[in-house]
């Protein structure tokens, strides 16, 4: 038998295509294998295809037997090629689109401190965020932030003056 087909008997007539859901990628083979999650097979399939970037295995099937069946990935998450579910986007990234492979990190000069998030939050004042930041930091002790610039580092904070402290 050829790959995408097995001969479920000793002495059979014909070799059967591989159901929907399942695969082959040996021939001679007695049975076909179940397709993994996060990919689909058509029927008579030599190999399990993945789901494409951006989406993932439909939960609410035991077994996908097209591409049609993947699932687009919701806002705040992403899913890489062949994904069995969707990930939520780690803090310091967000996605506001449906359907994306990756998250994008957050700009200099702001933040996201949840998973999952759809948009970054704007730096609080006296802190500093550099692109990808989890969290606002604040200057260090006897600095403060400096006015006119995206604080993105801590050398972005300036001295205290003379007669003050922060």
């Amino acid at each position: 038998c050829a790959p995408g087909t097995s001969a479920v008997s000793e002495g059979a007539a014909a070799c059967a295509s591989c159901a929907p859901g399942s695969y082959q990628n040996a021939g001679g083979s007695t049975t076909c294998l179940a397709c993994p999650g996060g990919y689909y097979c058509e029927e008579g399939a030599a190999a399990p295809l993945p789901c494409p970037g951006g989406t993932h295995k439909n939960l609410s099937l035991a077994v996908m037997s097209s591409v049609e069946q993947c699932v687009s990935c919701p806002v705040g998450t992403s899913c890489s090629v062949g994904s069995d579910a969707a990930t939520d986007c780690a803090a310091g990234t967000y996605n506001s689109q449906l359907a994306q492979e990756t998250c994008l990190k957050c700009a200099a000069g702001t933040f996201q401190d949840v998973e999952g998030s759809t948009a970054c939050k704007s730096c609080t004042d006296g802190n500093y965020c550099a692109e990808g930041a989890a969290a606002a930091l604040p200057c260090p002790g006897g600095t403060t932030k400096q006015e006119g610039v995206t604080m993105v580092s801590a050398s972005d904070c300036t001295v205290c003056g003379v007669g003050t402290f922060c």
